[in-house]
């Protein structure tokens, strides 16, 4: 068990040093969250909301752009094994399909982090919400969405890697089955920025926490078939 630890402890590194060499994948989600939000900012703007209907959208907007970004840009996440047929070299040298797929998840889920909380960021301004009294629990839904997210999409990416129109085919298979973390997500920071806190006894982070279980467990059994087809 150490060893097969050790195993994917190495392999996130390796993914680290892959994605931070070429930046490919984080410039990418951070310059579609980036642009998305300003271009949403300003519809909002042209739109003359007053302050309250503007507070209320804020949260519907925010997770709409997130996951529209994290989407279509999941698509170039695989590319450097595709091309230097890194997948093959790992597998004939003893690296299971899991500990693959464990790896890109960790690494998947800090750059899905990070762009929502650019995001979070940026739209907060474009918007003109304050969401610094909030900010930790927001940035606690931010880990568990973004978790859910990477569980998904590093194993739709494997699948739909071969196709050569991943980058219309990923975004389409991929968002209908987000919506149940689109709609917990959405729940959560709309009580968040209009309440200040969760509803005592609402059910949106007990169906997150089983999302993130049936991603998680779909990936790790699933991902080793994707990348030998």
């Amino acid at each position: 068990m150490i060893r097969w630890c050790s195993v994917v402890v190495s392999l996130v590194s390796k993914e680290w040093q892959l994605e931070w060499r070429g930046r490919e994948l984080l410039t990418l989600l951070l310059c579609n969250a980036t642009l998305m939000a300003v271009l949403v900012g300003a519809g909002v703007s042209s739109a003359v909301l007053n302050a309250e209907q503007t507070t209320k959208i804020f949260p519907m907007l925010l997770w709409v752009v997130f996951l529209l970004s994290s989407a279509t840009s999941a698509t170039r996440f695989n590319e450097q094994e595709l091309e230097g047929r890194g997948f093959e070299g790992l597998l004939l040298a003893g690296v299971t399909g899991s500990q693959m797929y464990l790896s890109k998840f960790v690494v998947l889920s800090v750059f899905l982090l990070v762009s929502f909380l650019v995001l979070v960021g940026v739209l907060s301004i474009a918007l003109d919400q304050n969401v610094s009294p909030v900010f930790s629990a927001v940035f606690g839904v931010g880990i568990a969405t973004s978790t859910a997210l990477s569980a998904l999409l590093v194993l739709l990416a494997a699948i739909a890697s071969t196709s050569k129109l991943k980058g219309v085919l990923l975004p389409v298979i991929a968002l209908p089955l987000l919506f149940p973390v689109f709609l917990c997500g959405l729940e959560m920071t709309s009580q968040l920025v209009l309440n200040g806190a969760l509803e005592e006894g609402a059910p949106w982070p007990y169906l997150l926490l089983c999302a993130n279980a049936i991603y998680l467990v779909a990936g790790i059994n699933l991902f080793d078939p994707a990348i030998r087809e």
